[in-house]
């Protein structure tokens, strides 16, 4: 027995549409479109310079049930560069790409194996003889809400054992429920490597056994921000080695600014430009939002707030953009729960930080037939920083006009 590498990635979402910017560039708005394609293409690239045994993918490879036909063909072409190198493909389809959908078939080449809505074992062998048993369902539905992780049953006869789940960890309410599992169910199975999918964010469940949401390519939006990408996961006997490898080509960042002296427009419009010189050596494309410690200048910056964003985003013209958008002041507020202020503010400040009534001050909204269409929901850290802002914005409405 030798041993195997290969790289795992999950929620590439292909076809995903871009919408919620406002005023992008036409020549930016087409590479956040293609960027998760862009994505996809190094992680093949990386699967062939690695010279992986194979690679799996767990899961909502598209974004919507109907998949575009340029987006299949494209992808089927990603495929055939794998086999050029005999690199075979595992794939599961998750709640977003299910097998219920109406939409036109593309043949993928005789490399990519994709598993059923039903639990099954897929067999790889190496020249050598190394064998490896591959596990998985494909969603048949949108909406799966059984335990399926009880229909993962070991099949001895295999060196390794490789289990792909697109599913929700217990414990984490911030996603839909889809395919429950715990992480003593996945013990239980005794398999040497689980690959997930389903949560956007990398994270690595358990090292033992080795458990890991290898999380989405391509952050779609500020709440996906930092490097995005895939796993190589090489298993040596015992031995159990995973490499985070980046592959975004569009990040998602936030930074933040301290405003020194009075908050006058010169200086903090030649700290946001130092700070976009400093992002370029990077080499890579930012969304990018600046967040504005403004202290005890709250309301004089936020007189040109709205002119600083537009003026940064005036300037942007490079191949490799970083576009700012969107500047957040982010006062400390330390003056403000302090003693010299008036005991009406005090108690604004006192009342938003005892604040416990988030579920119900947004229950409206999410209830209301038009409104819900478009909201996700929203996990704990919006909410907190949703209430930061309404602070933010009472406290600044006082100042100024004080």
């Amino acid at each position: 027995m030798s041993s195997v590498k290969f790289i795992h990635a999950a929620d590439l979402h292909l076809d995903s549409p871009y919408s919620g910017l406002k005023g992008l560039p036409s020549t930016i708005l087409k590479e956040l479109r293609e960027s998760p394609f862009k994505s996809f293409q190094n992680i093949i690239n990386e699967a062939i310079f690695h010279q992986v045994d194979f690679i799996v993918l767990s899961g909502d490879l598209f974004d919507g049930e109907n998949r575009s036909l340029r987006t299949q063909v494209r992808m089927r072409a990603e495929m055939e560069k794998l086999q050029q190198f005999q690199i075979p493909a595992y794939i599961i389809h998750g709640n977003h790409d299910h097998l219920s959908g109406t939409w036109i078939t593309v043949e993928q080449p005789e490399n990519v194996h994709v598993f059923s809505g039903q639990t099954e074992v897929k067999l790889f062998e190496k020249v050598d003889g190394t064998s490896v048993h591959l596990y998985g369902f494909s969603y048949p539905r949108r909406r799966v809400k059984e335990r399926v992780i009880e229909t993962y049953k070991k099949s001895e006869g295999a060196d390794y054992h490789i289990g792909l789940l697109h599913g929700n960890l217990e414990g984490n309410a911030e996603h839909s429920p889809y395919a429950p599992f715990s992480l003593k169910e996945l013990a239980d199975r005794d398999f040497d490597y689980w690959a997930l999918g389903h949560i956007h964010k990398h994270q690595v469940v358990s090292e033992d056994p080795l458990v890991i949401y290898s999380g989405n390519i391509q952050g779609r939006n500020r709440k996906e921000s930092g490097e995005k990408g895939c796993l190589l996961i090489e298993l040596d006997g015992e031995s159990r080695k995973h490499t985070f490898l980046g592959t975004s080509e569009v990040i998602w960042d936030s930074e933040m600014i301290e405003v020194t002296g009075d908050g006058g427009f010169d200086a903090i419009f030649k700290q946001c430009k130092g700070l976009i010189e400093q992002k370029c050596l990077d080499g890579r494309s930012y969304l990018l939002e600046i967040q504005l410690d403004a202290r005890g200048n709250v309301g004089r910056v936020a007189e040109y707030l709205e002119d600083l964003t537009r003026i940064l985003q005036d300037e942007e013209q490079a191949e490799v953009f970083i576009w700012v958008y969107k500047i957040k002041l982010t006062h400390t507020m330390q003056m403000n729960r302090s003693s010299e202020i008036s005991p009406f503010v005090a108690e604004v400040s006192q009342l938003a930080s005892e604040f416990e009534e988030m579920e119900a001050s947004l229950a409206p909204l999410y209830h209301h037939p038009i409104a819900r269409r478009y909201l996700d929901s929203m996990e704990r850290k919006d909410q907190e920083s949703l209430l930061d802002d309404a602070e933010r914005y009472l406290l600044q409405l006082f100042e100024t006009n004080k």
